[in-house]
């Protein structure tokens, strides 16, 4: 029965070319946008090195500084004291409101004092992400992203190395000129991966003895996404001694579960409320933004003020909403086309009936049919989104962002294609395989 259902199907998409193509291009398309979309959420915020244990993990990136102000309303009343006028005056306390507001990424010196101990915390790093240096080599320009940190960054962050290893706590305190590259560092560098370990790299004026070369990072996150990777104790300048609360730094911490999250994250704001500040005639206030990795990507890509889980709350209703809307389009386009073929091949379910053939069998050909050219487009929508991978990792489009295919993601794409593709063929063809014989045939000589 199936073998027959689908020889019938082949023979009438292939007559009914136009309406294939739209319908192949709609459910290619829509596959195809679905699949690298969530290839590119799976690179930017799924659990591989080196962020394997981001579930455990609460970035704190920002302090805030705020003047908070208590408004008052000054008001005169009149009246009448023996006989003579009298006026009163009354002061309104209202509500505090912000005056001024300052935010920046931390210094050394306060992460030192008051970030070293933290409830539900079993490991934390400070670091510095923000740095470049252009380095000249053989006539040639490199500019290196560089980042600073301390020994226990390594142990937070599980990179692959390729060869060598991590700098040590004793390297960072003796302030050795160590340095662990990238990938893509070692061959811009050196030309090659191989038997770089050992070498020497200048930089900032200092000779860097190499001891190690990780995998680049596939994503954009700047405080794992870096060209050189160097201990916190070579940093130049007053970074590591300026006893300011704004610097160039940021922390990670490690909860012991992901539950103890939310331990790590209340403990870093109730500690804010205890730490005395410098200047409070200009700032009064001061509030801290502990994040989850995911937290502080939506933070990035839709900043709502101060608060990382909103952002995230925010973000993810949009995903969910753009999605939906940009898989009903296209089915409801689809549904309109069944409609249409459905009543072109009126007179042919009409002779069908009238040779016997039952409403179900109609019904069910009908919708085998729809899920035939479902499946032939998901085919298409893989390839093209294998294709457009390629193409965007190819070009570096997203940077050192590299996408990878996911194969379970395309399976749940192409069952939610089936879904909608099965309903939008139901609806037309239970209409037709009602139909009586005579109003089929009549219906498609109108």
């Amino acid at each position: 029965m199936f073998s027959s259902y689908f020889k019938l199907a082949i023979k009438v998409l292939g007559r009914h070319r136009f309406f294939t193509f739209i319908s192949l291009f709609g459910i290619s398309f829509t596959l195809m946008i679905l699949m690298v979309t969530t290839s590119f959420l799976e690179t930017e915020l799924g659990s591989h090195p080196p962020l394997t244990e981001k579930d455990r993990m609460v970035l704190l990136p920002r302090l805030i500084m705020k003047q908070m102000v208590t408004d008052t309303t000054w008001s005169v009343d009149t009246t009448m004291l023996d006989g003579q006028p009298a006026y009163d005056s009354t002061f309104t306390v209202g509500k505090k409101r912000q005056n001024s507001y300052s935010s920046s990424s931390l210094s050394y010196s306060f992460l030192d004092r008051y970030m070293r101990d933290i409830p539900g915390a079993e490991a934390h790093s400070f670091f510095c992400s923000d740095t470049q240096f252009d380095i000249f080599i053989n006539g040639k320009k490199l500019n290196f992203k560089t980042l600073y940190s301390d020994a226990t960054y390594w142990e937070i962050f599980d990179f692959n190395f390729l060869a060598g290893r991590s700098f040590q706590p004793s390297e960072v305190e003796r302030q050795v000129q160590v340095a662990v590259l990238s990938r893509k560092a070692a061959v811009d560098y050196f030309g090659t991966t191989e038997q770089v370990v050992g070498r020497s790299i200048e930089m900032d004026g200092k000779q860097l003895e190499v001891i190690g070369i990780v995998e680049q990072p596939s994503n954009s996150k700047d405080y794992v996404t870096s060209e050189v990777y160097l201990p916190l104790t070579l940093m130049s300048g007053s970074a590591l001694t300026e006893t300011g609360f704004h610097g160039p730094f940021a922390a990670v911490f490690l909860a012991e579960s992901p539950q103890a999250r939310a331990t790590i994250v209340e403990s870093i704001r109730q500690k804010a409320d205890r730490i005395p500040l410098p200047n409070p005639e200009d700032y009064n206030k001061l509030e801290l933004m502990p994040a989850t990795v995911i937290g502080l990507y939506a933070y990035y890509m839709m900043p709502v003020q101060d608060d990382p889980e909103g952002a995230l709350q925010m973000f993810t209703l949009v995903a969910i909403g753009l999605m939906l809307l940009f898989i009903l389009l296209p089915t409801l386009n689809l549904i309109n086309l069944n409609i249409s073929r459905a009543m072109e091949r009126s007179a042919e379910i009409g002779v069908r009936k009238a040779f016997g053939a039952h409403s179900g069998s109609i019904l069910a050909q009908l919708v085998f049919e729809n899920v035939v050219l479902t499946f032939l487009g998901g085919i298409l929508g893989w390839l093209f989104a294998l294709a457009l991978i390629y193409l965007v990792n190819d070009s570096q489009v997203l940077g050192d962002t590299q996408l990878q295919f996911n194969t379970a993601v395309f399976l749940y794409s192409l069952l939610i294609c089936l879904v909608f593709g099965i309903l939008s063929g139901l609806l037309p063809a239970y209409r037709m395989s009602k139909l009586h014989i005579v109003n089929a045939i009549k219906f498609n000589n109108l």
